[in-house]
């Protein structure tokens, strides 16, 4: 909860973005490959040829008949495109699929009032909602309504704020903002609990002394009871 609580230096303030600029995303459709993600080529009628690979540090993968073909920086739509051109010199009319299915070489990140801190998976569509989920949501101590998300340049972001009460309340999805690679998502705590946070940190250099007078005092009162009977 540290982490969470050191977030609220940034200057939320600075830039915030309107909602009605975030534009949705089909799934996968910005989602490029890079090492070391892993892929699924599936063809039909042709499944001795489906192949599971992770892209190497050349951003290459090696596949029967094609040998070696760089992938890297391709969408799954292109990469389909690719190897049905290259496969139409063995097959006629070939049909192939090609899926992302480790998502691997891009991140999101999510701190602050949530079940689990830190990096995740980046899949080229996610939402603030989605991310929450995955962490396994906020905790009883979240100001739900005022999350934010931080994108871009860490010394001018862009800001967008969400309120996830908005959402769950009123049925509010234009709050559920498409998240991009890198995004930092901060749940921050309510007021009542960030002082809570601050009373914390400045007991902690006395937690130790008040823990031992407390267990005097328990012994005395114990003993003491003992010698009454």
């Amino acid at each position: 909860m540290l982490l969470g609580c050191q977030s609220t230096a940034i200057d939320y303030s600075k830039r915030l973005t309107s909602l009605d600029m975030v534009k949705k995303r089909p799934p996968d459709a910005l989602y490029t490959v890079d090492p070391p993600d892993q892929i699924l080529v599936e063809f039909t009628g042709q499944g001795e040829m489906n192949r599971s690979v992770v892209l190497r540090s050349d951003g290459r993968v090696t596949l029967p008949l094609l040998g070696d073909v760089l992938v890297a920086g391709k969408t799954t739509k292109e990469i389909t495109d690719l190897l049905t051109d290259a496969y139409s010199k063995y097959y006629k009319e070939p049909k192939l699929l090609v899926s992302v299915t480790g998502y691997n070489s891009k991140h999101v990140y999510i701190y602050g009032e949530v079940g689990g801190q830190g990096s995740r998976p980046y899949t080229g569509y996610m939402t603030v909602r989605d991310l929450i989920g995955e962490v396994g949501g906020v905790t009883s101590r979240a100001a739900s309504s005022r999350i934010k998300v931080i994108r871009g340049d860490p010394e001018d972001p862009e800001i967008f704020k969400v309120d996830l009460d908005a959402m769950i309340d009123k049925g509010d999805t234009l709050q559920d903002v498409s998240l991009a690679e890198n995004d930092i998502v901060y749940v921050p705590p309510t007021v009542l609990a960030w002082v809570g946070y601050q009373v914390d940190q400045l007991l902690f250099p006395f937690r130790s002394v008040i823990s031992a007078i407390f267990t005097v005092n328990t012994a005395a009162s114990v003993g003491g009871g003992g010698r009454r009977y």
